[in-house]
């Protein structure tokens, strides 16, 4: 059986290794961006994830903005986003209504946390 694509998108070094150790740990293949422009070239480059996290304040080109950008491209649209974000819970409810991203998880989140909902969101 092949395994489920995540790309993770924060230009937090400790929080893409972090994710990548759990991620890769229950049984996904993690692809790691530390901007936009790093992830379109994952993208483009034939490999489309099951999933995409996404960090929402990133520098140059802010989470939403990439996520707007992923869901209105017809290659793209249908790719669940979970946005990760320290941000307050509403503003992250409001993100994900407004972009329509797939949820959100708070910073700081434990790792048990991140495989429940990336198993929710990909059954």
């Amino acid at each position: 059986m092949e395994k489920r694509k995540i790309l993770v998108i924060d230009d937090d070094e400790t929080i893409t290794t972090l994710l990548r150790g759990v991620l890769e740990w229950a049984g996904y293949e993690v692809r790691l961006a530390g901007n936009a422009a790093e992830a379109n070239r994952h993208l483009w480059e034939g490999v489309k994830p099951d999933l995409i996290i996404l960090d929402v304040m990133m520098p140059f080109l802010s989470g939403d903005r990439v996520a707007g950008i992923y869901k209105s491209n017809e290659a793209t649209r249908d790719i669940p986003i979970l946005y990760v974000s320290g941000r307050p819970e509403e503003e992250l409810k409001a993100l994900v209504e407004s972009t329509g991203a797939s949820g959100y998880l708070h910073k700081p989140f434990g790792t048990s946390k991140v495989v429940a909902a990336v198993q929710a969101l990909l059954g």
